[in-house]
């Protein structure tokens, strides 16, 4: 059995006529996975494309409608070709720099430029970190806090992307 593929995040920007988003995800764990599906659409649960991805955690899908909201899912594939789950859903508008994909996190409404937050519901009194990265690999903790919490980074603007978990450390 294949685990589930995470998606953890995905940055929608317009280039010179044409509208991309970027996502990324953190690799499955289960031996043998040999890449990974990204399925797509317009409407929730509704994947309309997939996108096989051999050997990377990250795609730049192109030419996508500008102002359109897509919901994306991902799932993990081995060389028997077992396919895992879906991962949890995310979504992301295209047509914006400043606009970011939510993960299992709520993304903050109406937080000024260069700003980007979230609302932590989790286990209620439990401690979490909450940790940003710019490759998937090195992360850095921005904050501890108590569920639930609200977080919000207002250093987003020096970075041309920058991904986000929240860890729980409680016992």
């Amino acid at each position: 059995m294949v685990a589930g593929a995470l998606l953890l995040g995905a940055k929608a920007m317009a280039q010179t006529g044409t509208n991309n988003l970027t996502l990324a995800w953190i690799p499955s764990t289960s031996a043998g996975v040999a890449g990974y599906d990204i399925y797509y659409g317009t409407s929730s649960g509704n994947y309309m494309t997939a996108v096989p991805i051999f050997g990377a955690t990250n795609v730049t899908l192109r030419g996508l409608a500008s102002g359109q909201t897509y919901y994306i899912a991902a799932t993990s594939f081995d060389t028997n070709g077992n396919q895992s789950g879906f991962s949890p859903e995310i979504t992301a508008t295209v047509g914006s720099v400043t606009q970011a994909a939510r993960a299992v996190l709520s993304a903050a409404v109406g937080l000024p430029a260069g700003q980007f937050g979230f609302a932590l519901t989790g286990t209620a009194g439990a401690q979490y970190v909450v940790q940003a990265s710019t490759d998937l690999i090195h992360w850095v903790t921005l904050q501890t806090n108590i569920a639930p919490f609200r977080f919000v980074d207002s250093n987003t603007s020096q970075f041309t992307h920058r991904f986000y978990r929240t860890v729980s450390i409680s016992n």
